[in-house]
């Protein structure tokens, strides 16, 4: 009778193999990411294999694996500091944006925060409410404008505010499609990491968009 770890420790080699060759489509990176739960052994191999890729299908893979592992966070930093963004469902790219969405808390320093939030992005500040509570996003996406100048105008701010938000419950740090819960397995003070990442990218995005 095959052994399931035999198998998957042979698949894990081969796409190793191929990764140090080619880019791993959308399968190869997924099945990498699965079979490596069977043979743990391989995963810091398989993490710095999917970190080099900078690929969207990559940043899936390295999100199913342990945050802890060498390499996962280094590859979801270089992806976003290379403007990777999310394949959607029907097959569009997501528009490059980072943005912050937060509920009403009764925090002792929360009203404090809202009102720079409020007074940072006030033509993009929205608020709504979802199942009795109040929830609020504030964000900056590539899709006007010139987002060099808005990113390095909002840099500091936009850390102080994930500094104080990242530590209350209900909270989501938003990278060009890829959600990050303040309660997830990846959290606050790792995604700061992620967010200056997106910041460097954002940098160098000088061209004008309609």
């Amino acid at each position: 009778m095959t052994d399931p770890r035999q198998e998957a420790q042979q698949v894990v080699r081969d796409l190793l193999l191929q990764a140090e060759r080619k880019s791993l489509g959308a399968g190869a990176c997924s099945t990498l990411a699965e079979q490596v739960q069977l043979v743990p052994g391989y995963l810091k191999r398989v993490a710095h294999a999917l970190s080099a890729q900078r690929t969207p299908c990559a940043v899936d893979a390295l999100l199913v694996l342990p945050p802890n592992v060498p390499g996962v966070v280094e590859g979801l930093y270089q992806a976003f500091a290379h403007g990777v963004s999310r394949i959607r469902l029907d097959g569009r790219v997501c528009t490059p944006m980072l943005a912050l969405d937060f509920r009403q808390s009764r925090s002792r320093t929360f009203e404090d925060v809202l009102s720079r939030a409020q007074a940072l992005f006030a033509d993009s500040f929205e608020s709504l409410k979802i199942g009795g509570h109040i929830h609020h996003r504030i964000g900056l996406e590539a899709s006007r404008g010139t987002l060099a100048g808005r990113a390095s105008a909002l840099a500091h701010d936009l850390q102080w505010l994930h500094g104080r938000l990242a530590k209350l419950k209900g909270t989501r740090l938003w990278i060009n499609g890829w959600a990050f819960p303040s309660e997830g397995p990846i959290r606050g003070s790792v995604q700061i990491h992620l967010l200056r990442a997106w910041l460097t990218w954002a940098a160098t995005q000088t061209q004008t968009r309609a």
